[in-house]
């Protein structure tokens, strides 16, 4: 499966999932249901679309020669 990846003051986060905000009903505990829901670190509100997001931590490469 292909995610998403943003870059947030200069961090990269992996959009697990992106909601319209209208969707939710935001009551108490609403953040922390959708992100043990979707096993995500952080949630980003942009234009009535909230992103459920992961914390890319770091990337495993191999430079190309």
């Amino acid at each position: 499966m292909h995610y998403k990846v943003i870059a947030i003051h200069d961090k990269l986060y992996k959009v697990k999932r992106v909601l319209p905000e209208t969707r939710i009903k935001m009551i108490d505990g609403w953040a922390d249901v959708l992100r043990t829901l979707y096993k995500a670190d952080i949630i980003f509100k942009r234009d009535g679309q909230l992103y459920i997001c992961e914390n890319v931590d770091d990337i495993d490469h191999d430079p190309i020669p």
